[in-house]
């Protein structure tokens, strides 16, 4: 507040000094400031007039500027409705677009897809396969098409079909070459091949040493197969490579069947690996087939026999020669219708019931050398299958104490025991099945031969009542 006391008074004491000196200058300058306001004055009307009229002409230019920029308004408002209809139009176009896109892509997915998993099989036809290890640079465009990751197109199918025409091509050729192969031995061997198609291929070594030829696991060479080669397969073999015979074992298994027939176990190793129960097995398979051949052959002998035995004791008994016919029986006493008879023609001359009796007494003789051994042998049909599970149960026992020791973490171990323990099941019954069947057959020979002689018999009785009568 005392800060604006203090300006007051300056302007009070200012205007006192200056005051008188005011008034003297007003009255002398009046008239001529009155005259030089006149002139401003009349300058500011003309200078007004004159910027009316430039406001007014401007006004008039902006107004006519004003509806030209309203018409471009308008002109470009009309542009930009057909712009955006356009865009619009476009904006779908583009959206159908995108969605035929799409469902082309999903196609090309779907054929790249296909390309993919041909070139996949491809390549696994290729890797089992012996026209690889010929040619094993085939596989590296198969192998481009199945991990590239552009769309293969028409490259790729072409790629894919030049492949397999060139593997139907290639089987029906048989090639023969030298080359490079892994022997028996497991070391690199050098030596001629035969290749028959895709499925057979056979070496010759230098040494002459012949066999069997399988892809390895990634196709790009040949392996030896191990094991013996029947004899009659190298002969084959052998001729074919000497071009002495135009016929050659063929595996269509790609090796499997060669693989199975070199590895292929004879008897002896067979029973070793089921076991000592496996030898008591064989025992009972030789004592069924000895007993077997001893009674097809007795009762096939006996059959025969019979038919001439009973035409030329009827023709005796006919004649009345009683006494040559009982001679002839001693004669062919072994033929069971002539022991039979013999037991009938002991009793010549006695009553029909008499004679009947003396024919059943008779068979029942007869009976136990006609059913011999086939008691046994119906008891070693019976003991072959128990035989054989005896030995899976032993052999069991023994897997189950390795599995104690050892524990489960093989698998190979325990399936290789299991399928040893069982082998002397499979052999006892498939000595069994058999031994049945026959035991089945020699009975009802015996009864055929029975009835046989019951036939005879009774016919011979009506023959000597006649004679007698």
């Amino acid at each position: 507040m005392a800060k604006h006391w203090k300006k007051i008074t300056v302007i009070i004491m200012v205007m006192f000094f200056i005051a008188p000196a005011w008034q003297s200058f007003a009255a002398d300058n009046w008239t001529q400031v009155s005259q030089q306001v006149e002139k401003e004055q009349d300058q500011a009307i003309k200078d007004a007039a004159e910027t009316n009229q430039i406001v007014e002409t401007d006004s008039a230019s902006m107004a006519k500027e004003l509806a030209k920029l309203r018409a471009e308004e308008q002109t470009y408002s009309r542009q930009y409705e057909a712009v955006r209809a356009e865009f619009e139009r476009l904006r779908r176009i583009e959206e159908s677009l995108t969605k035929e896109l799409e469902a082309e892509q999903d196609e090309i997915n779907s054929i790249d897809g296909t390309i993919r998993g041909t070139a996949n099989d491809a390549i696994s036809l290729a890797r089992d396969n012996m026209i690889t290890a010929e040619l094993p640079e085939r596989t590296d465009p198969l192998n481009t098409i199945a991990t590239g990751t552009r769309f293969s197109g028409m490259d790729g199918v072409k790629t894919l079909a030049d492949f397999f025409f060139k593997e139907m091509e290639e089987q029906g050729k048989i090639m023969r070459r030298s080359g490079e192969f892994i022997g028996p031995d497991g070391t690199a061997t050098f030596g001629d091949i035969i290749r028959i198609g895709r499925f057979t291929a056979y070496y010759r070594m230098p040494n002459g040493d012949l066999g069997f030829l399988v892809p390895n696991p990634d196709g790009k060479s040949l392996v030896a197969v191990t094991g013996e080669v029947p004899r009659s397969t190298k002969s084959a073999i052998k001729a074919y490579f000497n071009n002495k015979d135009v016929i050659a074992p063929i595996d269509p298994s790609a090796g499997g069947g060669f693989i199975e027939m070199s590895e292929q176990e004879n008897l002896w190793e067979w029973m070793a690996r089921g076991g000592p129960v496996m030898y008591f097995i064989f025992a009972v398979a030789c004592l069924a087939g000895l007993i077997m051949l001893e009674r097809f052959i007795m009762l096939a002998a006996k059959s025969r026999a019979s038919e001439q035995v009973m035409g030329r004791i009827k023709d005796l008994a006919k004649a009345g020669k009683w006494k040559e016919a009982v001679g002839f029986c001693e004669i062919k006493k072994n033929v069971p219708t002539c022991q039979m008879l013999k037991g009938v023609l002991e009793h010549t001359g006695e009553a029909q019931e008499v004679l009947e009796n003396a024919l059943q007494e008779a068979i029942l003789k007869i009976m136990p050398s006609l059913e011999r051994w086939l008691g046994t042998l119906a008891l070693l049909a019976v003991i072959a299958p128990l035989l054989g599970l005896l030995g899976t149960v032993t052999g069991m026992i023994t897997v189950f104490n390795v599995i104690t020791s050892v524990g489960t973490g093989d698998p190979k171990l325990m399936a290789g025991g299991i399928s040893e323990a069982l082998l002397t099941t499979e052999f006892g019954l498939i000595l069994a099945i058999p031994i049945m069947l026959v035991h089945h057959l020699l009975e009802r020979r015996v009864d055929t031969i029975v009835y046989d002689m019951q036939e005879k018999g009774t016919a011979f009785i009506v023959t000597m009542i006649k004679r007698q009568s």
